[in-house]
Protein backbone atom coordinates (compact mmCIF):
# COMPACT_ATOMS: atom_id res chain seq x y z
CA UNK A 1 0.00 0.00 0.00
CA UNK A 2 2.85 2.47 0.82
CA UNK A 3 4.33 2.03 -2.60
CA UNK A 4 1.18 2.46 -4.17
CA UNK A 5 1.02 5.63 -2.08
CA UNK A 6 4.25 6.52 -3.29
CA UNK A 7 3.60 5.82 -6.83
CA UNK A 8 0.28 7.83 -7.08
CA UNK A 9 2.05 10.64 -5.04
CA UNK A 10 4.95 10.72 -7.81
CA UNK A 11 2.18 10.32 -10.80
CA UNK A 12 0.73 13.24 -8.95
CA UNK A 13 3.67 15.49 -8.73
CA UNK A 14 4.72 14.30 -12.24
CA UNK A 15 1.22 15.69 -13.74
CA UNK A 16 1.38 18.66 -11.39
CA UNK A 17 5.01 19.31 -12.98
CA UNK A 18 3.82 18.78 -16.55
CA UNK A 19 0.79 21.04 -16.22
CA UNK A 20 3.18 23.51 -14.92
CA UNK A 21 5.34 23.31 -17.62
CA UNK A 22 2.39 23.66 -20.39
CA UNK A 23 0.98 26.45 -18.35
CA UNK A 24 4.31 28.30 -18.53
CA UNK A 25 4.63 27.22 -22.66
CA UNK A 26 1.32 28.56 -23.18
CA UNK A 27 2.19 31.66 -21.31
CA UNK A 28 5.37 31.85 -23.22
CA UNK A 29 3.60 31.91 -26.49
CA UNK A 30 0.15 34.31 -25.54
CA UNK A 31 3.79 36.61 -24.43
CA UNK A 32 5.78 36.32 -27.86
CA UNK A 33 2.11 36.67 -30.08
CA UNK A 34 1.58 39.53 -28.06
CA UNK A 35 4.89 41.27 -28.56
CA UNK A 36 4.47 40.31 -32.16
CA UNK A 37 0.81 41.85 -32.33
CA UNK A 38 2.17 45.20 -30.32
CA UNK A 39 5.46 44.74 -32.96
CA UNK A 40 3.36 44.74 -35.77
CA UNK A 41 1.25 47.87 -34.25
CA UNK A 42 3.63 49.83 -33.82
CA UNK A 43 4.76 49.47 -37.15
CA UNK A 44 1.79 49.79 -38.41
CA UNK A 45 1.42 53.12 -36.63
CA UNK A 46 4.90 54.06 -37.51
CA UNK A 47 3.91 53.66 -41.28
CA UNK A 48 0.93 55.87 -40.65
CA UNK A 49 2.64 58.45 -38.86
CA UNK A 50 5.08 58.79 -41.59
CA UNK A 51 2.84 58.59 -44.15
CA UNK A 52 0.71 61.45 -42.43
CA UNK A 53 4.05 63.51 -41.62
CA UNK A 54 4.68 63.14 -45.80
CA UNK A 55 1.54 63.95 -46.56
CA UNK A 56 1.39 67.13 -44.36
CA UNK A 57 4.70 67.87 -46.06
CA UNK A 58 3.43 68.09 -49.48
CA UNK A 59 0.30 69.71 -48.34
CA UNK A 60 2.37 72.69 -46.58
CA UNK A 61 4.88 72.58 -49.28
CA UNK A 62 1.92 72.78 -51.81
CA UNK A 63 0.09 75.78 -49.18
CA UNK A 64 3.37 77.63 -48.81
CA UNK A 65 3.81 77.73 -52.87
CA UNK A 66 0.42 78.71 -53.41
CA UNK A 67 0.71 81.19 -50.66
CA UNK A 68 3.70 82.30 -52.15
CA UNK A 69 1.87 82.81 -55.49
CA UNK A 70 -1.19 84.12 -54.22
CA UNK A 71 0.73 87.40 -52.82
CA UNK A 72 3.98 88.01 -55.99
CA UNK A 73 2.80 91.81 -56.91
CA UNK A 74 0.84 89.91 -60.07
CA UNK A 75 -0.34 86.55 -60.32
CA UNK A 76 -2.93 84.24 -62.34
CA UNK A 77 -5.53 85.82 -60.04
CA UNK A 78 -4.97 88.86 -60.70
CA UNK A 79 -4.15 88.50 -64.50
CA UNK A 80 -7.94 87.13 -64.38
CA UNK A 81 -9.36 89.96 -62.85
CA UNK A 82 -7.63 92.11 -65.39
CA UNK A 83 -9.16 90.05 -68.23
CA UNK A 84 -13.13 90.50 -66.72
CA UNK A 85 -12.34 94.62 -65.95
CA UNK A 86 -11.01 95.11 -69.32
CA UNK A 87 -14.31 93.23 -70.54
CA UNK A 88 -16.07 95.42 -69.33
CA UNK A 89 -14.06 98.57 -69.68
CA UNK A 90 -14.15 98.14 -73.32
CA UNK A 91 -17.47 97.36 -73.61
CA UNK A 92 -18.19 101.10 -71.53
CA UNK A 93 -15.48 102.78 -74.06
CA UNK A 94 -17.34 101.13 -77.15
CA UNK A 95 -13.50 99.64 -78.57
CA UNK A 96 -12.54 96.21 -78.88
CA UNK A 97 -8.86 95.25 -77.76
CA UNK A 98 -7.04 91.66 -77.54
CA UNK A 99 -4.87 90.95 -74.53
CA UNK A 100 -2.29 88.92 -73.37
CA UNK A 101 -4.37 88.12 -70.19
CA UNK A 102 -6.87 86.32 -72.26
CA UNK A 103 -4.00 83.97 -73.93
CA UNK A 104 -4.01 86.16 -77.15
CA UNK A 105 -1.07 88.01 -78.47
CA UNK A 106 -1.25 91.48 -79.44
CA UNK A 107 -0.08 92.84 -82.77
CA UNK A 108 1.03 96.72 -82.99
CA UNK A 109 1.85 97.41 -86.63
CA UNK A 110 4.06 93.71 -86.72
CA UNK A 111 5.21 94.12 -82.43
CA UNK A 112 3.72 90.89 -81.19
CA UNK A 113 3.27 90.95 -77.71
CA UNK A 114 5.05 89.60 -75.48
CA UNK A 115 7.82 88.02 -77.87
CA UNK A 116 8.86 91.72 -78.92
CA UNK A 117 9.83 91.97 -75.36
CA UNK A 118 11.04 88.50 -74.15
CA UNK A 119 12.94 87.92 -77.50
CA UNK A 120 15.00 90.73 -77.18
CA UNK A 121 13.18 92.75 -80.78
CA UNK A 122 12.00 95.86 -78.55
CA UNK A 123 15.65 96.55 -77.37
CA UNK A 124 16.66 99.99 -77.83
CA UNK A 125 13.71 101.01 -78.97
CA UNK A 126 11.20 102.03 -76.59
CA UNK A 127 11.06 105.88 -75.25
CA UNK A 128 9.10 107.53 -72.30
CA UNK A 129 8.73 110.48 -73.50
CA UNK A 130 12.69 111.95 -74.27
CA UNK A 131 13.77 108.78 -71.46
CA UNK A 132 14.88 105.76 -73.38
CA UNK A 133 13.64 102.93 -71.19
CA UNK A 134 14.11 99.11 -70.75
CA UNK A 135 10.82 96.79 -71.02
CA UNK A 136 11.30 93.13 -69.24
CA UNK A 137 8.29 90.96 -69.46
CA UNK A 138 6.71 89.50 -66.14
CA UNK A 139 4.58 87.08 -64.64
CA UNK A 140 4.98 87.84 -61.13
CA UNK A 141 5.92 91.18 -61.23
CA UNK A 142 9.21 90.83 -58.98
CA UNK A 143 11.89 89.64 -61.80
CA UNK A 144 14.07 93.11 -60.25
CA UNK A 145 13.87 94.84 -63.29
CA UNK A 146 12.75 98.25 -63.29
CA UNK A 147 10.00 97.97 -66.32
CA UNK A 148 8.18 94.98 -65.66
CA UNK A 149 5.53 94.35 -68.40
CA UNK A 150 2.96 91.52 -66.54
CA UNK A 151 0.32 92.56 -69.72
CA UNK A 152 -0.63 94.20 -72.80
CA UNK A 153 -4.14 95.32 -75.06
CA UNK A 154 -3.93 96.12 -78.05
CA UNK A 155 -6.84 97.75 -80.61
CA UNK A 156 -8.53 100.55 -82.37
CA UNK A 157 -9.66 103.44 -81.17
CA UNK A 158 -12.99 104.69 -82.62
CA UNK A 159 -12.54 106.30 -86.43
CA UNK A 160 -8.61 105.77 -85.54
CA UNK A 161 -6.86 103.60 -89.11
CA UNK A 162 -3.77 103.16 -86.47
CA UNK A 163 -3.61 100.59 -83.26
CA UNK A 164 -3.57 101.90 -79.47
CA UNK A 165 -1.81 99.58 -77.36
CA UNK A 166 -2.17 99.76 -73.18
CA UNK A 167 1.67 98.35 -71.30
CA UNK A 168 0.31 97.27 -68.17
CA UNK A 169 3.47 97.96 -66.06
CA UNK A 170 5.07 97.74 -62.92
CA UNK A 171 7.33 100.45 -62.59
CA UNK A 172 10.01 99.96 -59.37
CA UNK A 173 6.93 97.73 -58.45
CA UNK A 174 4.46 100.84 -58.85
CA UNK A 175 1.21 100.17 -61.20
CA UNK A 176 1.31 102.25 -64.22
CA UNK A 177 -0.93 101.97 -67.60
CA UNK A 178 1.19 103.52 -70.41
CA UNK A 179 -0.22 103.88 -74.10
CA UNK A 180 1.12 104.07 -77.27
CA UNK A 181 0.17 105.04 -80.52
CA UNK A 182 3.15 104.74 -82.53
CA UNK A 183 2.40 104.20 -86.18
CA UNK A 184 6.17 104.36 -87.68
CA UNK A 185 9.69 104.25 -87.17
CA UNK A 186 12.35 103.05 -84.77
CA UNK A 187 11.06 104.13 -81.70
CA UNK A 188 8.12 102.75 -79.68
CA UNK A 189 6.78 105.58 -77.89
CA UNK A 190 4.78 105.19 -74.53
CA UNK A 191 3.39 107.68 -72.34
CA UNK A 192 0.89 107.71 -69.13
CA UNK A 193 -2.47 106.73 -70.36
CA UNK A 194 -4.75 109.60 -69.35
CA UNK A 195 -7.67 107.60 -68.58
CA UNK A 196 -7.83 107.76 -65.26
CA UNK A 197 -10.60 104.55 -64.80
CA UNK A 198 -8.00 102.10 -66.54
CA UNK A 199 -4.95 103.65 -64.39
CA UNK A 200 -7.08 103.78 -60.67
CA UNK A 201 -8.47 99.72 -61.85
CA UNK A 202 -5.31 98.83 -62.68
CA UNK A 203 -3.87 99.72 -59.47
CA UNK A 204 -6.60 98.48 -57.53
CA UNK A 205 -6.12 94.51 -58.79
CA UNK A 206 -2.25 95.16 -58.23
CA UNK A 207 -2.77 96.84 -54.59
CA UNK A 208 -6.23 95.63 -53.14
CA UNK A 209 -7.06 99.56 -53.17
CA UNK A 210 -8.50 101.22 -55.57
CA UNK A 211 -6.97 104.89 -55.37
CA UNK A 212 -9.02 108.08 -54.98
CA UNK A 213 -9.18 110.19 -58.60
CA UNK A 214 -8.48 113.89 -57.92
CA UNK A 215 -10.49 116.05 -59.90
CA UNK A 216 -9.49 119.67 -61.88
CA UNK A 217 -12.36 121.02 -60.10
CA UNK A 218 -9.98 120.69 -56.48
CA UNK A 219 -7.32 122.45 -57.93
CA UNK A 220 -8.99 125.36 -59.15
CA UNK A 221 -11.19 125.55 -56.38
CA UNK A 222 -9.54 128.72 -54.89
CA UNK A 223 -9.31 130.60 -57.88
CA UNK A 224 -12.12 133.17 -57.34
CA UNK A 225 -12.19 133.68 -53.82
CA UNK A 226 -7.96 134.40 -54.61
CA UNK A 227 -8.93 137.21 -57.10
CA UNK A 228 -11.96 138.86 -55.35
CA UNK A 229 -9.62 138.88 -51.78
CA UNK A 230 -8.67 142.57 -51.02
CA UNK A 231 -5.48 142.24 -51.47
CA UNK A 232 -5.50 139.73 -54.11
CA UNK A 233 -3.37 136.62 -53.67
CA UNK A 234 -1.98 133.79 -56.02
CA UNK A 235 -4.72 131.24 -55.70
CA UNK A 236 -3.57 128.21 -53.78
CA UNK A 237 -1.33 125.49 -56.01
CA UNK A 238 -0.80 128.51 -58.79
CA UNK A 239 2.58 130.07 -56.95
CA UNK A 240 6.00 128.30 -57.20
CA UNK A 241 8.14 127.89 -59.81
CA UNK A 242 6.90 125.99 -62.95
CA UNK A 243 9.14 124.66 -65.89
CA UNK A 244 8.50 124.25 -69.31
CA UNK A 245 9.47 124.09 -72.93
CA UNK A 246 9.81 127.12 -74.72
CA UNK A 247 11.11 126.83 -78.58
CA UNK A 248 14.70 124.90 -77.38
CA UNK A 249 15.04 125.53 -74.15
CA UNK A 250 13.50 124.71 -70.75
CA UNK A 251 11.77 127.95 -69.41
CA UNK A 252 11.77 128.94 -65.56
CA UNK A 253 8.29 130.34 -64.11
CA UNK A 254 9.40 132.03 -60.63
CA UNK A 255 7.14 132.52 -58.33
CA UNK A 256 5.36 135.81 -58.57
CA UNK A 257 5.27 138.94 -55.58
CA UNK A 258 1.61 139.27 -55.03
CA UNK A 259 2.17 142.94 -54.52
CA UNK A 260 3.22 143.31 -58.20
CA UNK A 261 0.24 141.34 -60.03
CA UNK A 262 -3.28 142.28 -61.27
CA UNK A 263 -5.57 138.80 -61.52
CA UNK A 264 -9.18 138.05 -63.58
CA UNK A 265 -10.57 135.22 -64.36
CA UNK A 266 -11.65 134.67 -67.75
CA UNK A 267 -15.18 133.76 -67.88
CA UNK A 268 -16.18 133.52 -71.40
CA UNK A 269 -14.10 130.31 -72.49
CA UNK A 270 -13.68 126.78 -71.11
CA UNK A 271 -11.67 126.05 -69.12
CA UNK A 272 -12.16 129.46 -67.03
CA UNK A 273 -8.28 130.27 -66.98
CA UNK A 274 -6.41 132.52 -64.13
CA UNK A 275 -5.38 135.97 -66.57
CA UNK A 276 -2.28 137.60 -64.75
CA UNK A 277 -1.04 140.88 -65.64
CA UNK A 278 1.63 143.30 -64.08
CA UNK A 279 -0.22 145.59 -61.64
CA UNK A 280 0.09 149.14 -63.87
CA UNK A 281 -0.12 147.16 -67.19
CA UNK A 282 -1.78 149.01 -69.61
CA UNK A 283 -1.16 147.03 -72.75
CA UNK A 284 -0.50 143.65 -73.58
CA UNK A 285 -3.18 140.55 -72.78
CA UNK A 286 -1.06 138.67 -70.45
CA UNK A 287 -0.38 135.09 -69.08
CA UNK A 288 -3.05 132.76 -68.80
CA UNK A 289 -2.84 130.00 -66.63
CA UNK A 290 -4.68 126.77 -65.78
CA UNK A 291 -4.38 123.57 -63.28
CA UNK A 292 -5.59 120.31 -64.02
CA UNK A 293 -4.25 116.89 -62.85
CA UNK A 294 -2.79 114.79 -65.44
CA UNK A 295 -0.90 111.00 -65.01
CA UNK A 296 2.39 110.87 -64.66
CA UNK A 297 3.99 107.08 -63.52
CA UNK A 298 1.04 106.10 -62.52
CA UNK A 299 -0.01 108.98 -60.30
CA UNK A 300 -1.86 112.48 -60.47
CA UNK A 301 0.54 115.47 -61.00
CA UNK A 302 -0.85 118.53 -61.70
CA UNK A 303 0.28 119.91 -64.72
CA UNK A 304 -0.30 123.87 -66.11
CA UNK A 305 -1.50 124.77 -68.82
CA UNK A 306 0.18 128.67 -69.81
CA UNK A 307 -1.07 130.44 -73.06
CA UNK A 308 -0.81 134.45 -73.91
CA UNK A 309 -1.74 136.72 -76.65
CA UNK A 310 -5.15 137.89 -77.66
CA UNK A 311 -6.02 134.60 -78.92
CA UNK A 312 -5.04 132.81 -75.83
CA UNK A 313 -2.79 130.36 -77.77
CA UNK A 314 -1.20 127.71 -76.01
CA UNK A 315 2.56 128.01 -75.55
CA UNK A 316 3.42 124.73 -73.03
CA UNK A 317 2.55 122.94 -70.52
CA UNK A 318 4.30 123.83 -66.93
CA UNK A 319 5.60 120.91 -63.97
CA UNK A 320 7.23 121.18 -60.64
CA UNK A 321 10.48 119.04 -61.47
CA UNK A 322 12.79 120.61 -64.61
CA UNK A 323 13.28 116.94 -65.01
CA UNK A 324 9.64 115.97 -65.88
CA UNK A 325 9.14 119.10 -67.85
CA UNK A 326 12.52 117.95 -69.97
CA UNK A 327 11.30 114.42 -70.30
CA UNK A 328 7.77 115.59 -71.34
CA UNK A 329 9.04 117.95 -73.72
CA UNK A 330 6.29 118.86 -76.63
CA UNK A 331 3.60 116.35 -75.19
CA UNK A 332 0.25 117.84 -75.34
CA UNK A 333 -2.75 115.89 -73.42
CA UNK A 334 -5.54 117.32 -75.99
CA UNK A 335 -7.13 119.91 -73.66
CA UNK A 336 -4.80 122.76 -74.24
CA UNK A 337 -6.19 125.97 -76.19
CA UNK A 338 -4.97 126.35 -79.96
CA UNK A 339 -1.80 127.50 -80.87
CA UNK A 340 -1.20 130.66 -82.66
CA UNK A 341 -0.19 128.59 -85.98
CA UNK A 342 -3.53 126.48 -85.37
CA UNK A 343 -5.56 129.53 -84.69
CA UNK A 344 -4.42 131.09 -88.30
CA UNK A 345 -4.50 127.73 -90.26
Amino acid sequence: MKKLWTAALVGVLLLTGCSGKLTKQASSSKTSESTSVVKKSTKSKSSATSLAKSTSKVTVQSATKSKKAATTLWNASKEKQLSIFMQSWQTKMGQTYEGTYDGKQPNHLGYIFPKAITSGEMNNRVSWGNQPVDLSWSTNGENGKAFQIVAVATGNKNGNGYPTSYLFCLHNQRPVVFMSETTNGDTFYIQDTQNAELQAGFAKIVTGVKPAIKTDASLNADVESAVNASPQRMPAGYNGTWYYKDDYAIETMPALKESEIKLTVVDNMTPKMLNIRGINQTAGDGTFEYLRYKYYDGRQIPVMMIAGGAGVWFYGNGYNSRTIATQLDGLKYGDETKTQDEDTE
